[in-house]
């Protein structure tokens, strides 16, 4: 193999693991930080990289969770700005995010002060905190 086809595929290689990195920035345990709202007491969420999404156990159920393209995450957070990192996966229950502790999410009246939340309508998102 020439010498370019090789620096080729390892630039492919690193890319590749760069990104599945970046993908994986959900995957953790987590549990309610401050008021859980009606969320049941000790609710823990641990999720885990799985496919093209993560797996998370949340109540005993398995949920699959989907990563959203940012028009969808621009939908249902308007007004979180691009510097904020932003990055959510959907499941059929609620939808987990990422983003830069302090992001207000202007049109839902919420600032999560952790950097996670969890969102299971528009008026019931809960800061999480990550405990591992």
């Amino acid at each position: 193999m020439s010498r370019r086809a090789v620096l080729v595929l390892s630039a492919l290689i690193l890319a590749l693991g760069a990104g599945a990195a970046q993908a994986d920035g959900l995957s953790g345990t987590y549990r309610p930080a401050g008021d859980a709202g009606t969320m049941p007491a000790g609710a823990q969420l641990t999720v885990r990289a799985e496919g093209r999404g993560w797996l998370a156990m949340f109540q005993g159920e398995g949920l699959a969770l989907l990563p959203l393209a940012g028009f969808e995450q621009a939908g249902l957070f308007p007004g979180v700005p691009a510097g904020a990192g932003l990055q959510c996966a959907s499941s059929a229950a609620f939808v987990l995010c990422r983003v830069a502790p302090g992001t207000e999410l202007p049109d839902k009246g919420f600032t999560s002060r952790t950097g996670w939340f969890m969102a299971f309508s528009d008026r019931q998102i809960f800061d999480m905190e990550r405990v591992d």
